[in-house]
């Protein structure tokens, strides 16, 4: 099954015996391409900034080197018919060349550049926003601008919500940026589901602060089990594991780790639901 339209809501299904929610079946760009919730948001968010500024010439983002946000941007131009600019700093025009989200990007059609020595967050987004006013492009920031399009990144993540079983005992989720998490609570709210725990687990910095904030913005708050697998003695962002479940092939810097993180600490799959973001695309 593949899911082309960003307003269709993508298949719950068990897979190996695990209750999944197939995100990953959003695929635009056919089966290996770029694919999942992420790309449905920005999606989502261009769509809405286009509505807004029409004349809007191209797309420029900033992002460490293995994040897999330059390609997603890099499709989303594409899906546009936009160019786009995907910003790195602190590397070289050979590690560029090499790693796999640079080419990823590339394969899209995006222009990679290396803009500064440094990686910094805030020095990336200075200088992004810099060739954004000098070429009329729209900046996708990090975490895809949830502060002045939280209502459409949240909203998207909250409709694919009005599928999944209407009780549940546990909701897994993988936890990032912090927005799907908090799209996934507000939809819970939102269309009534009864979940008996929902659990994030962390694949980054500490975001209980930002979930909580975003759902307060949104005039509500939820319950959730946090999962610190971030901070755990060996975890590396860019480690990549590998897990397969009956021939899906989760993300090996997400789901791949949380599910194995669940089977590890003995995390009850019954009665469950696994949320799958997105899977890795080919270059």
């Amino acid at each position: 099954m593949i899911i082309t339209d960003p307003y269709e809501l993508t298949p719950v299904m068990e897979v190996g015996g695990i209750l999944m929610k197939r995100d990953d079946l959003f695929k635009p760009f056919g089966r290996l391409g770029v694919n999942g919730g992420k790309f449905r948001q920005c999606i989502m968010l261009v769509e809405e900034a286009l509505k807004k500024d029409p004349g809007i010439k191209g797309l420029v983002t900033y992002n460490s080197i293995h994040s897999p946000q330059g390609a997603i941007v890099a499709a989303t131009g594409k899906y546009y018919g936009l160019p786009s600019i995907i910003c790195y700093g602190g590397s070289s025009e050979r590690k560029l060349e090499k790693e796999l989200m640079p080419r990823l990007a590339k394969k899209y059609g995006g222009e990679v550049r290396n803009i500064s020595k440094t990686g910094r967050h805030n020095v990336l987004k200075r200088l992004a926003k810099g060739i954004a006013e000098e070429q009329g492009y729209f900046v996708v920031e990090y975490g895809i601008n949830l502060d002045s399009f939280g209502q459409v990144l949240v909203g998207a993540v909250a409709e694919q919500v009005r599928n999944i079983p209407d009780e549940l005992e546990h909701l897994y989720v993988t936890c990032g940026s912090g927005i799907t998490a908090s799209g996934i609570l507000y939809g819970i709210q939102k269309y009534g589901k009864k979940v008996g725990r929902v659990h994030l687990i962390s694949t980054a910095y500490d975001r209980r602060e930002r979930v909580r904030s975003i759902l307060a913005s949104l005039g509500t708050t939820a319950d959730f089990q946090y999962h610190d697998m971030f901070s755990q003695k060996g975890f590396l962002y860019d480690k990549r594991e590998k897990c397969m479940v009956k021939g899906l092939i989760l993300h090996p810097n997400y789901e791949a780790k949380a599910l194995k993180y669940i089977l590890r600490h003995d995390l009850s799959l019954d009665d469950a639901l696994f949320w799958v973001v997105g899977t890795e695309p080919l270059v």
